[in-house]
């Protein structure tokens, strides 16, 4: 009986163990319905990861001192330099997975899924 009770906690913790990364997101993510808004704010894109419907316009909001921009990957979207108080907006108009960076700050980076 010992013996099935060790193996049974044993079984349990195990199964709490694992790198499935789409149970633990590494990024603050979000989902929108109608337009949606992207902060930009202390060297982050808030949301980083943001799911939209095809349609939505989604308004970047540079509430930053420092300078930033957006530039898509694809080359489909890009901002100017802007900073506290200026905003972008783009509407996504197809299906697909938009990443995006501040090519200023190359760290910083989002993605848009359009669905």
């Amino acid at each position: 009986m010992r013996v099935r009770l060790i193996a049974a906690a044993l079984v349990l913790a195990l199964t709490g163990c694992g790198t499935d990364s789409a149970s633990t997101p590494s990024a603050p993510a979000s989902t929108a319905i109608g337009d949606a808004t992207v902060e930009i704010k202390n060297f982050t894109f808030t949301p980083q990861l943001l799911t939209v419907a095809v349609g939505t316009t989604v308004t970047w909001k540079f509430t930053d001192t420092a300078k930033h921009n957006v530039k898509a990957s694809d080359k489909s979207f890009a901002s100017t330099d802007l900073s506290d108080g200026a905003t972008f907006t783009h509407t996504f108009d197809k299906p697909g997975e938009f990443p995006y960076l501040c090519s200023i700050h190359q760290y910083m980076t989002g993605t848009i899924t359009v669905r």
